[in-house]
Parts: structure tokens; sequence; C-alpha cells
């Protein structure tokens, strides 16, 4: 058994997405899709697809922080609206 998925189309198949989204997961900058060519092939190795949908799992899950700036101008916002409301 080999440890290579090869062709967009088994790539897709193995992700359950379509060949569309793995070819733009593959271009896009940040943590692309780790694959590969050889002789034209495209190739993705079954190792680095797990690593790589398991830092995908783990952003997902993460909670956004909000960064407040001026929280007395957020405030004063906040009150106004309650007074309005």
């Amino acid at each position: 058994m080999s440890n290579f998925v090869e062709t967009w189309k088994g790539i897709a198949t193995a992700l359950g997405r379509s060949e569309r989204w793995c070819r733009y997961m593959a271009r896009r900058g940040q943590d692309p899709l780790p694959v590969f060519k050889v002789g034209g092939i495209v190739r993705l190795n079954a190792s680095d697809l797990e690593d790589w949908l398991s830092r995908q799992r783990e952003r997902s899950m993460r909670v956004p922080t909000v960064v407040v700036e001026n929280p007395i101008a957020i405030a004063a916002d906040e009150t106004a609206l309650r007074l309005i409301a």
C-alpha cells in the first residue's frame, strides 16, 4: 500500500472535498495543503496530510480573542445603546 495519494481527484476523494477546493488550499499563503509534484503528477504524503488536518482542526477549535483598544469609548457606546433601547 502506498503512503501517497496521487492526482487531484484522489486527493479530493481522500479529503471528501472538490478538486477545486483542494487546488485552492494548495495555493493559499498560510499553511497550504502539503502537495508536491513528481514528474507532472501531484502527490500528497499520507502522514503530511494527517499533520495538516490536525493543524486545521486545532485552528478551527481556537476561541477568537477580541482586542479592545479603548474600553471607555466602547463602554460609552454600550451605555448609549442601553438608554435608547
